[in-house]
């Protein structure tokens, strides 16, 4: 079966489904919210799928992918990366089969989450604010309370309950009837949100710290995600992720504000470019570092303990540069999204920008990098090394046979050399040589044939 991860195979087939709470999809939602994280390809990707959904579908009724490739007037690449985008932010869910006709793809729409939901989201609204900014960010939150009240009035709840309206027989709840049975059999709901890699976070070490201080205890354990992405991501330790903390506690209630926390270790990074020099895990050099040279198992020693934010930040400024909100975007999706460990991301980052004299992290090379890293295994900053040299020797072995030397990216697809054509090759002797009497004639006969016709 063709690997969809690989490239959106334009001679695949597709059906296009919903999950069964898609009625509560919102398109408000999907584009305030959503857009600004997935970006403009995997937005207008999202309504191309919803094009083609079909009331009942059937395998008979499955399309070529190619269809899409043409509705979205864009490259199966990058089509690829914009759907790789919807599945990480969970508004679709790709199956795969194959049968006698070949390969095809089920992709399952889902449903936005609400404003509030999709704030509350760790990793969502992490990336939303990088993406938007703060003052932006506030007024999405804004909007999404615009029909609650100003004020906080003293009230009490005085709804009826469903008994107290409604009487069900004892015998129809202790047993479902049967057309309920049937009915829920062919419902699956299901919830698929993003989650967060083992983190060497010294949790008892930060409540130890913080059991003195204001803070309602419980809202860490609540935002327990959230403080895992940032320590990963920017590599903050005890003490420094103690001082964020209490600089996003509310003062009015000793309540721990996630989107003011957010802020704070956003503006803390951009000021300083690190917020510390903390560790993130120090693998040693052992048998697994086997085929590194003297000079790799240096670069491994200095990937092997920075978290990527910082490593990044290091190598941007040798170069005058600075780390981009996009980049940030990138390193995020990596840790969080694809489970990649930070000393591969730090690989990964010192390849694109360093051995490759690029200026920025992009989107697209980075996941194909990523991508094939993943299915070639690299767990560590060793192995990523290794597969580095490996790509590296293949490239240098194909190119030394009798084939025409054609360069390859890391996406494996030849940039194509163009051919001059025999003319230029003449000398400059033979370019101005002058004509004799008779070609000059055998010139003047052609012409003359021509305006025959």
């Amino acid at each position: 079966m063709a690997k969809q991860e690989d490239q959106f195979a334009p001679q695949a087939a597709f059906l296009v489904t919903t999950a069964g709470d898609f009625v509560n999809f919102n398109a408000t939602t999907l584009a305030r919210f959503y857009q600004p994280v997935v970006g403009p390809t995997a937005f207008s990707l999202f309504y191309a799928l919803h094009s083609q959904l079909l009331e009942r579908p059937t395998l008979a009724d499955r399309r070529l992918q190619a269809v899409l490739i043409r509705q979205m007037n864009a490259g199966a690449e990058q089509i690829t990366h914009a759907l790789h985008r919807l599945e990480a932010v969970g508004l679709v869910r790709t199956f795969a089969g194959n049968d006698e006709q070949g390969d095809f793809y089920v992709y399952q729409l889902q449903p936005t989450l609400s404003p509030a939901a999709f704030i509350e989201d760790d990793l969502l609204s992490v990336l939303l604010l990088e993406a938007v900014g703060s003052a932006a960010f506030a007024h999405l939150a804004k909007w999404a309370r615009r029909y609650e009240l100003t004020s906080r009035p003293q009230l009490r709840e005085v709804s009826h309950r469903f008994l107290d309206e409604f009487h069900v027989a004892a015998e129809s709840v202790i047993t479902a009837p049967a057309p309920i049975k049937e009915a829920r059999q062919q419902f699956s709901v299901e919830t698929a949100r993003p989650s967060l890699a083992a983190s060497d976070f010294d949790w008892p070490t930060l409540f130890q710290l913080l059991a003195n201080q204001p803070l309602v205890k419980k809202d860490l354990d609540a935002h327990r995600q959230l403080i895992e992405v940032e320590h990963q991501l920017y590599g903050i330790d005890v003490p420094t992720m103690k001082d964020l903390i209490l600089k996003a506690v509310n003062l009015a209630d000793n309540h721990f504000d996630a989107a003011k926390f957010k802020r704070v270790v956003a503006a803390a990074y951009r000021q300083t470019g690190s917020s510390t020099g903390s560790s993130t895990g120090t693998n040693q050099p052992g048998k697994k570092d086997q085929g590194l040279t003297a000079k790799d198992q240096q670069l491994l020693k200095s990937v092997t303990g920075y978290a990527p934010a910082d490593f990044l930040q290091g190598l941007k400024e040798q170069t005058g540069g600075f780390v981009t909100a996009s980049e940030r975007h990138i390193l995020t999706h990596l840790l969080a999204d694809v489970k990649l460990s930070p000393e591969v991301i730090n690989v990964l980052s010192w390849y694109v920008i360093a051995e490759l004299d690029n200026d920025l992290l992009k989107a697209n090379f980075v996941d194909a990098i990523a991508n094939s890293w993943v299915k070639a295994g690299v767990h560590d900053g060793a192995s990523a090394l290794l597969q580095l040299k490996n790509f590296n020797q293949q490239r240098a072995a194909g190119q030394s046979k009798g084939r025409p030397r054609q360069r390859k990216n890391y996406r494996g697809r030849p940039q194509i050399e163009e051919q001059m054509p025999e003319w230029t090759k003449a000398s400059q002797a033979e370019r101005t040589k002058k004509a004799s009497q008779a070609e000059v004639q055998e010139v003047q006969a052609l012409l003359a044939k021509r305006k025959q016709k």
